[in-house]
């Protein structure tokens, strides 16, 4: 072999992307460490496998595009699949390459680049950006929904329920003197009250479609699709037993001696020439009437 010939092969053999040469038929004529290494193996031990051994069968469509490219163009890839370790691991690579002749024979040239260290981090990076974007739709002190969440929501069953003309309902919660629970309190405790109120409301909501959010402040909002206006006067009543019941002292509230809610109800069968802004508007004004009206209590609109 001339000089040229050893160090092509010293090239071939030393290289890091993964080489190969194969017939058309797809058996293994030549291939270096490197590509070896990408399935386990040792190269004697390759060479005795054929391509499509190392090629799960859900690749075949787009191994068949592949083969097409190098009929019609000479070349195909770059594309991205996985190939059989020997350990039993499907290992990502990325595949390019050309068709050759070689004393009169067409043979596939291939280089191969492991890719496991990318796609990890493409990985990675994907379930970061979920868990961001879960914690933008999140109240940072409750955990429950934030009013981004609540608005998406909001528009989403708003467009569900006039598509199937099914009741919409909407509960606005608000805590009774929570400015005078904060002055005797503190608001660390405040901050207490609120993640606990959130918590409460949580369990008692049972249907994974309904919604539990912050509004604002010491406002909290239900979202209940498909409920009536009597279940959700209904829900409503029992959130706010619910937080009675949980007993926060509460010395300068002028109605009880523990912490207690006010609850507004509205509920629509959404039409064209509504929108979702009057749901909240309309609960808003029954909750403003629930705290004229006593407080510690549900107001919905009468029939």
């Amino acid at each position: 072999m001339s000089k040229r010939g050893n160090y092509d092969r010293l090239l071939f053999e030393n290289t890091v992307i993964g080489l190969a040469l194969c017939r058309m038929n797809g058996d293994l004529v030549d291939v270096n460490t490197a590509y070896a290494s990408l399935i386990g193996r040792s190269i004697e031990e390759t060479l005795t496998l054929s391509y499509w051994e190392i090629t799960p069968d859900k690749y075949a469509p787009q191994e068949s595009i592949q083969l097409k490219s190098i009929e019609e163009t000479g070349k195909y890839g770059p594309y991205e699949k996985e190939y059989f370790h020997k350990s039993g691991k499907l290992v990502p690579v990325r595949l390019s390459g050309q068709l050759v002749d070689i004393d009169g024979e067409e043979y596939i040239w291939s280089s191969v680049e492991d890719i496991s260290d990318r796609k990890q981090a493409e990985e990675d990076l994907a379930r970061l950006y979920k868990e961001v974007e879960k914690l933008s739709l999140q109240d940072g002190l409750t955990g429950i929904a934030n009013r981004r969440m609540i608005d998406q929501s909001l528009d989403k069953e708003w467009s569900r329920s006039l598509r199937n003309k099914s009741p919409l309902s909407l509960i606005m919660l608000d805590i009774d003197y929570f400015k005078q629970f904060n002055d005797s309190y503190g608001h660390l405790q405040g901050d207490e009250c609120l993640i606990k109120i959130a918590k409460t409301l949580s369990q008692v909501t049972k249907r994974e479609i309904d919604l539990i959010g912050r509004y604002g402040g010491e406002e909290f909002l239900v979202l209940l699709p498909e409920t009536n206006e009597k279940q959700a006067i209904q829900f409503a009543q029992k959130c706010i037993n619910a937080i009675k019941q949980l007993k926060i002292p509460h010395k300068n509230s002028k109605i009880d001696k523990v912490l207690t809610v006010s609850a507004g109800v509205s509920t629509t069968i959404p039409t064209q020439d509504s929108g979702a802004a009057d749901l909240i508007l309309e609960a808003d004004k029954l909750l403003y009437c629930a705290k004229q009206n006593g407080r510690n209590r549900v107001e919905f609109k009468a029939k």
